[in-house]
């Protein structure tokens, strides 16, 4: 017999949402049996054809009703994909890794609860990534990487081998971060920068080469 698999809900019904779904459904290792969303508006709707069930305020209940055991946390932002991935956990419900098929993932990467990890993605042997994660589309992270809880790895972005990425860091769309560099937590790196040296805690960094344009300053609620 067939093991059964994982019956999971999808929380985020916004534009990472949908791209995160097509991932979850492209791996077809967990039956969707819903999407959640705190968007009133967005009730009865579907997304890719699965339907918004309701909103995170009521895990546990819809749990009970919908029998499912995980839930993908679907959210850009790293503050509130952070929130969430606790509101999840409290639930007494799992946070579910997605690795979409067309992503390249070192078996010797060490991977976290909560990870998403989309099409085109490589990661190689050495790298590892903390809870709730995210590597976006194209991203290229590369060998002995360590990125901190609820950072994100925009499209397209390129970690040299070597690199340290804090908590809660965003690394933008087609940024470089040369090899053996940190870059702080709660910093931001722009999209297209090119980092050559560390970059400090709490600051938002832009340009060739990249330099500090001033702090960061939202942090966990």
């Amino acid at each position: 017999m067939a093991n059964r698999r994982q019956r999971v809900v999808l929380l985020g019904a916004g534009g990472h949402g949908k791209v995160v779904l097509d991932a979850l459904l492209a791996a077809e290792e967990h039956e969707v049996v819903g999407v959640l969303d705190d968007d009133p508006a967005k009730a009865g709707l579907c997304l890719l054809g699965i339907p918004i069930v309701g909103t995170s305020r009521d895990l546990r209940g819809l749990a009970g009703r919908l029998t499912f055991e995980g839930v993908v946390v679907a959210l850009g932002d790293n503050y509130l994909r952070d929130r969430k991935s606790r509101e999840v956990r409290v639930a007494g419900l799992q946070p579910v890794t997605v690795i979409h098929p067309g992503a390249t993932v070192s078996r010797f990467v060490e991977l976290g609860e909560g990870i998403v990890i989309l099409a085109g993605a490589v990661i190689n042997p050495g790298t590892k990534l903390a809870d709730n994660v995210c590597v976006n589309t194209a991203a290229s992270v590369d060998h002995d990487n360590v990125l901190g809880r609820s950072s994100h790895v925009f499209p397209n972005a390129t970690l040299a081998g070597g690199v340290s990425i804090g908590e809660f860091t965003h690394i933008g769309s087609g940024a470089v971060v040369n090899p053996n560099l940190k870059v702080g937590k709660h910093s931001y790196v722009g999209s297209g920068a090119v980092v050559t040296r560390d970059v400090a805690e709490g600051v938002i960094v832009v340009g060739v080469p990249a330099r500090e344009v001033k702090k960061q300053l939202k942090r966990p609620d």
